[in-house]
Formats: structure tokens, sequence, C-alpha cells
């Protein structure tokens, strides 16, 4: 198995040296979160330079990898030649289990949004990290934001990054700070307790259905109207919102709508969610540039948009 710790030889840079008092007393001190290690970073985190079929790919720990989807017969080599024993997703998309298996390597399957790390996939995160075969190798869709994440909650978790060393790591990994749900539960994340109740590993998550990704749109819509009616400011009853993170979620919330659809869905539909991504992406630049006057057309446009649809297709 190829060594990629040992200076030169190393394919990857380790992202830190985790101190061997920590190493020695890892198991005793993830009891609760205020007897956790207190690491000490001294390392750094590449890219693989080499790598042409797994993008962003990070090693944010011994043995703990992130990085792009493995989306080719070549992804999954590169991630036997690594040593890879388990494969964790929390992309929507059906992970390629099947494939998996041919290399050896075990399929979990935690899905979450741009929007944060629900406490159930911090615990199942935990579990992953406590219970299955290592190297992990941890993936979002590009590698960029949830994926780097993950690793950094499973690093916590662990007891092998504090809060300081987590933020670090998405530094590197290109983790867009307007993603502020992953950033703020990556800080906040506490270790459970030895006596908590860990939720199950799957192979295959249920994902969310149109109908459920629907209902997260129209939620981040109705804080997007307050936005406009406080001239695309943060309300000043609501001082948890910042519009062009709004906007940016709702974006991705098209996205991830599309992409999770099955195969042989409704081609309309499909297209008329493009649109809506395109639609939300004006209204993200438009708020980024503070041009309100675009902004109130963008949302007028695209509450047009989403209505003809539902006539069409839901009503």
């Amino acid at each position: 198995m190829n060594r990629y710790a040992n200076g030169g030889a190393s394919r990857i840079s380790r992202y830190l040296t985790i101190p061997l008092i920590c190493i020695l007393f890892a198991v005793g001190c993830q009891d609760t979160p205020e007897s956790e290690p207190v690491p000490t970073a001294t390392g750094r985190a590449t890219i693989a330079a080499d790598s042409h079929v797994l993008h962003n790919l990070l090693e944010a720990s011994d043995g703990i990898y992130s990085g792009s989807e493995p989306a080719s017969e070549e992804a999954f080599v590169e991630l036997k030649n690594l040593g890879v024993k388990t494969i964790v997703s929390v992309d929507g998309a059906r992970p390629r289990v099947e494939q998996a298996k041919n290399y050896g390597m075990r399929y979990i399957h935690i899905p979450f949004g741009y929007d944060g790390i629900p406490d159930e996939a911090g615990k199942m995160l935990a579990r992953a990290m406590q219970d299955v075969e290592k190297p992990i190798y941890i993936h979002c869709h590009h590698g960029n934001h949830r994926g780097p994440a993950a690793a950094a909650v499973m690093c916590r978790a662990a007891g092998k990054m504090n809060t300081d060393q987590a933020r670090e790591f998405l530094e590197h990994a290109g983790t867009s700070k307007k993603y502020a749900g992953l950033w703020r539960d990556v800080s906040a994340y506490e270790s459970p307790a030895k006596s908590d109740n860990l939720p199950e590993l799957v192979e295959v998550a249920k994902v969310d259905s149109l109908v459920a990704a629907m209902a997260s749109i129209g939620h981040t819509w109705d804080r997007l109207k307050l936005i406009e009616a406080a001239e695309w400011k943060t309300p000043a009853d609501h001082p948890d919102l910042v519009p062009a993170q709004e906007a940016l979620l709702l974006k991705e919330a098209f996205h991830e709508a599309v992409r999770n659809l099955p195969t042989d869905y409704d081609d309309a539909i499909k297209e008329a969610l493009g649109h809506a991504e395109i639609r939300a992406a004006s209204l993200e630049t438009a708020i980024g540039k503070n041009d309100t006057e675009t902004a109130g057309k963008e949302l007028a446009a695209l509450e047009a948009s989403c209505k003809s649809c539902h006539t069409a297709h839901r009503n």
C-alpha cells in the first residue's frame, strides 16, 4: 500500500500531524465534547496536482481524504491506489455502490445540502469515523464545499482537528464563505458522547423527493421576499438573513433538484428548473452588485416562471 505521509515520497501532503500524546489518548478523550484533545496544527493540505480524475483531492488527516465524486473507472482505480476502503458520499445523487464493491470498497451515504450539516448527519459522520474501515474518502459533487466540511467534522469527531484547524482546512479546500451554514456547523461541531445513540449507516440513503425539494425552495423564497421588502438588505427583524447567501441557496436548490431527478423524468420540468437556476444566478449577481432594480426584476421574473410551471405541472 502506498504511504502518502512520508516526506518527499508523498503524493499528497498531510494536512496536519497529530502529536503522539493525542494518538495515545484519543479513545479516552472522545467520551464528551469537553474532554476532546486539542491538536496542534503543524502541517498543511495540498491539492494533488497529478490527479486528473479526482479533483480537489486533499488529505485532511491520516487516511482521511476528501475530493470530487468518483465518476469513472479511472477514479475508482485512483482510490484503490490510495488504499481507500470506505467511501462516504454527502451528495444527493445515488452513490455508485456496485462500482465501489468491484474495487473492494464500501459506500456510506450521508447526504446534506449547502445550508448546513444537520445534527443527524453530524452523528452519522461521527459513527462513520468510529466504525468503518480506513482509509476513508469523503466526497460531494465537485469536492469544494460539502465534502471538505464533512471531512472536517469527521476529524473533529475523532479529536484530530480543533476549530481553527477545521476552518483552515476549509480554506485550503476552497469552501466558499457564501455557504455560511457549512462554516457555522463545522466551527460549532461537538463530538457525540459515547452514551449517544448514533444513527445506522446506509449505503444508499433515501433522498428527498422533488416535492420536498420544492418545499425547501419555498422556505428560501419566503426569506427572499422578506429581504426584498427590506430593500434588499438584511431585515431588521431577521438579522440572520444574508441577501446574497439566500439567493445562492436558491440557485443551488434548483441545481440539485434537477441533478437528483431520475434520468427518465419529465424533460419539461427539468428544463423549467434549469431556467429557474439561471434566473436565481442572475438574482445572486444583482444582489452582489447592490443592483436592487435588477434584483427586483429577476425575482419577479422567477416568480412568474415558477407560477407558469406550477400551472402546467402541478395545478
